[in-house]
């Protein structure tokens, strides 16, 4: 990268096509960037101070460097993951160690200043707490959906049961885990009052997040990038693994559609991410059969790949405009 101070750097992990799809915009572009690949950050990267400790001086091994913050204007922090071990360390406590460390050291970079955070980790940890998203998203107009949070079977008995309808059950976090050779992911359950209420004791176990069961018509997911917005119409509700949660289906086999937003409603997406001080977020709404737009969720750090695969719209072309602070 040159030292002028407008640089990108990227912190992701060797397998992201997101990256891929926008770095050769950005070198198109003529605009700096650094690459930095966490999943072998012992193995490719050598990092060091300056005296002053005011910057720090990192190279990999095919000659490319940057000196952080100085060279650096915006850094997106896409989907970094937690580096492997040394080779020469083997020794379980040792390695637990090592990744202790190497997590502190990239969440000191964080603490510097940059222009432009696409997003930063800390407000996107925080913003992608869902409780308070509920709450935030109703303060600024939205519906939500009634919701509770309980590990009180005899409240969750009487929440559900108090529904017009199903309920739906979540988990808290987006969670993925690998049995055996099989990776799975904890999706989203549609549950009956009447079955719900001979399984209800399991949430003595772990708070539980219920929510009315909202039916659809489609649902949308707005991606907002920078001064961009766009809202992609998925059709879910004629694919039977995609009618409860849209993810369990391949998303090529579900149509899908750019769409015109609602003005108030993007006014108010727009007010969760100006409220994290995010650049950056991708929001999940519901349409009902009625025609009503529904909050679900914000991810502020979700993927839309995707999204411009099927419909071309020009998601990497917008992230590239605002990591280069251009564009509308």
């Amino acid at each position: 990268m040159q030292v002028n101070g407008n640089g990108v750097l990227v912190v992701t992990q060797k397998f992201d096509p997101h990256v891929d799809r926008v770095l050769p915009i950005l070198k198109r572009r003529g605009m700096p960037f650094f690459r930095l690949n966490t999943d072998d950050f012992h193995a490719e990267y050598v990092v060091s101070t300056s005296a002053d400790l005011g910057a720090v001086r990192v190279r990999d091994v095919w000659g490319r460097a940057v000196t952080f913050p100085d060279d650096v204007a915006a850094v997106w922090y896409r989907k970094p993951v937690p580096p492997a071990a040394p080779v020469a360390v083997t020794d379980v406590e040792a390695v637990r160690v090592v990744a202790a460390e190497v997590t502190e050291f990239l969440a000191s970079l964080w603490s510097w200043p940059v222009a432009r955070w696409v997003n930063d980790p800390a407000r996107n940890e925080r913003a992608a707490r869902k409780l308070p998203q509920l709450g935030l998203a109703s303060r600024l107009g939205l519906r939500v959906p009634r919701s509770l949070v309980t590990n009180d079977p005899v409240e969750a008995r009487a929440f559900v049961a108090g529904l017009p309808g199903a309920a739906a059950c979540k988990s808290l976090k987006a969670y993925g885990y690998r049995d055996g050779e099989d990776e799975r992911f904890i999706f989203a359950r549609r549950v009956e009052a009447t079955g719900f209420a001979a399984e209800a004791e399991a949430v003595a176990h772990c708070p539980t997040l219920l929510q009315e069961y909202v039916e659809k018509d489609h649902e949308l997911r707005v991606t907002i990038i920078g001064e961009r917005s766009f809202c992609c119409r998925i059709d879910s509700q004629g694919t039977g693994e995609a009618r409860t949660d849209w993810r369990r289906a391949d998303p090529f086999d579900l149509p899908h559609r750019i769409v015109p937003l609602d003005a108030t409603v993007e006014r108010a997406l727009r007010g969760m991410l100006e409220a994290h001080g995010l650049a950056y977020g991708a929001f999940d709404l519901i349409v009902t059969p009625q025609g009503e737009i529904v909050f679900l969720e914000l991810n502020p750090n979700g993927q839309w790949l995707w999204i411009e695969m099927i419909t071309e719209a020009p998601m990497a072309e917008a992230m590239a405009d605002l990591l280069g602070g251009s564009g509308p």
